[in-house]
């Protein structure tokens, strides 16, 4: 067993992140319904796949604090503050801003990607549903076994993981995909799966690669860490026991994990005969840097 790479961060008062996406999300549709609308701002905030061709990348962005109804502004609003706030108790405010904006971005890129293919044709295509996806994403992955309650079609309770879950969405977006590219009526549904489907990808590349890779919080991208694997299968032994090394690798790092190997074979040993009682501080020192390692 050992800690995830990931280390909760504390908040320090006032207003949380997840109720400030809440309130950024109300105060631009009540701007959508009056100003945004009667000045002409609304196309040119709405993700277009053709303007986003042209070059208005900020699309990416204002269409994921427009919606396109009160119902649709409510249920988003909802799961920001249901997933929201164990996500920023466990990652702190920016990276769940960035969590949800970049998951976001992500969905929109899908989005605009199948149209361009036109693999799913669409028109302009608002709402925070991507990002949410995004904290659903992020989620199952940092609690992959816990159970929660879902409301069924908003009426029946169902108890589920959060890793079935995020299975389950990734199912529902795919399949959602693939009923809209058969659609050849044009009026099929306006839910845009391609920007969920989007959104859970970049939850959960965002995890991986800045959570529990490690690079937010300075340590070892799992990128380098993966590469660091893959040379460490490369030590080839020859006669007499020694060992040989790729040639990019120094030989004091070499002599390191020599030296932490015989160590760690020493204190296995130890624990194989006397228990894991009988090993010193200094023992035990090796045994956890190692196991880090």
């Amino acid at each position: 067993m050992r800690e995830p790479d990931w280390r909760p961060e504390t908040t320090h008062g006032g207003t949380p992140m997840w109720g400030w996406l809440i309130i950024a999300n109300v105060l631009c549709y009540a701007l959508q319904q009056t100003i945004f609308e009667d000045y002409g701002f609304l196309p040119k905030l709405v993700l277009s796949p053709d303007l986003l061709e042209q070059g208005h990348v900020y699309q990416l962005l204002t269409f994921q604090f427009l919606h396109g109804g009160l119902f649709h502004i409510i249920i988003n609003c909802l799961m920001i503050w249901m997933i929201g706030k164990p996500i920023e108790e466990a990652l702190g405010k920016r990276r769940l801003l960035s969590l949800y904006l970049l998951s976001g971005i992500a969905g929109g890129l899908i989005q605009c990607g199948l149209a361009w293919t036109e693999i799913n044709p669409t028109g302009g295509v608002v709402g925070a549903s991507a990002g949410v996806f995004g904290l659903i994403a992020a989620f199952a992955l940092l609690q992959w076994n816990r159970e929660m309650t879902i409301l069924l079609m908003f009426i029946i309770p169902v108890r589920i993981r959060a890793k079935y879950l995020l299975i389950a969405l990734a199912v529902i977006g795919f399949l959602g995909v693939l009923s809209q590219r058969q659609d050849v009526t044009g009026q099929g549904s306006l839910v845009a799966h391609g920007a969920h489907l989007g959104g859970l990808l970049g939850g959960v590349f965002f995890i991986l690669a800045f959570v529990q890779g490690g690079t937010w919080a300075g340590a070892e991208p799992w990128w380098q860490r993966v590469s660091e694997r893959w040379n460490e299968r490369k030590v080839v032994t020859i006669d007499g026991g020694a060992r040989a090394y790729p040639r990019d690798r120094s030989s004091g790092k070499a002599q390191k994990v020599e030296f932490v190997e015989e160590n760690i074979d020493t204190i296995l040993d130890k624990i194989s005969e006397k228990g894991m009682n009988s090993l010193t501080d200094k023992e035990r020192a090796v045994l956890d840097k190692a196991a880090k390692k």
